[in-house]
């Protein structure tokens, strides 16, 4: 089973595309301006946590969104990532009470469509280029983020969909996403 499991997860990660969509781009900047996210404090700081963030797509009517939004708190809390909360109907959860609207150019970003998306996602963002992996689909238990979350940073052919395309650089984008905001605080 656990090996099943493993093998689905590296393909969810595997063929999770990688998007550059200015509104996304926007919304971020926009979120960190506005001081719209959420940082928990972490149990324990990590290198990654400056570079990544955790992009979080839900809606405040699924019963799985509410069910999972305490794991991915708790995730956030261990890792020392930012989340990044985006809702599908423009209302929060508890943990997350004021996300950010989950556009349809958002969720074409995230999803590559805007018909057929599954909530809650997770998505693995690299704050300095917008590139994405997809980290959970659905209410999935805390150690499949963190299985998912080691993947993401281990496996050469996942971690390369996170970093610099070898033709661009952050200055020929013409922005740079500041380093998230101070851990321990909370930020709405």
């Amino acid at each position: 089973m656990k090996p099943l499991f493993l093998m689905s997860v590296s393909l969810c990660l595997l063929f999770t595309g990688v998007s550059h969509a200015q509104s996304v781009r926007q919304t971020l900047n926009h979120a960190i301006e506005q001081k719209t996210t959420i940082t928990p404090s972490p149990e324990r700081t990590t290198p990654q946590a400056a570079q990544y963030g955790l992009a979080f797509i839900f809606s405040s009517k699924c019963p799985y969104c509410h069910k999972f939004a305490p794991t991915l708190h708790a995730f956030a809390r261990e890792t020392g990532l930012t989340v990044y909360p985006f809702s599908v109907d423009g209302r929060g959860l508890p943990q997350y009470p004021h996300p950010l609207t989950a556009t349809q150019d958002i969720v074409q970003t995230f999803y590559h469509s805007t018909t057929n998306i599954t909530y809650p996602t997770v998505f693995l963002v690299n704050l300095h280029n917008r590139k994405h992996v997809t980290l959970s689909l659905g209410n999935v238990p805390l150690s499949a983020l963190e299985t998912t979350y080691q993947a993401s940073l281990t496996y050469p052919h996942i971690k390369a969909q996170l970093q610099w395309n070898t033709h661009s650089s952050p200055s020929s984008w013409g922005y740079y996403l500041p380093v998230p905001p101070k851990r321990g605080s909370i930020m709405i």
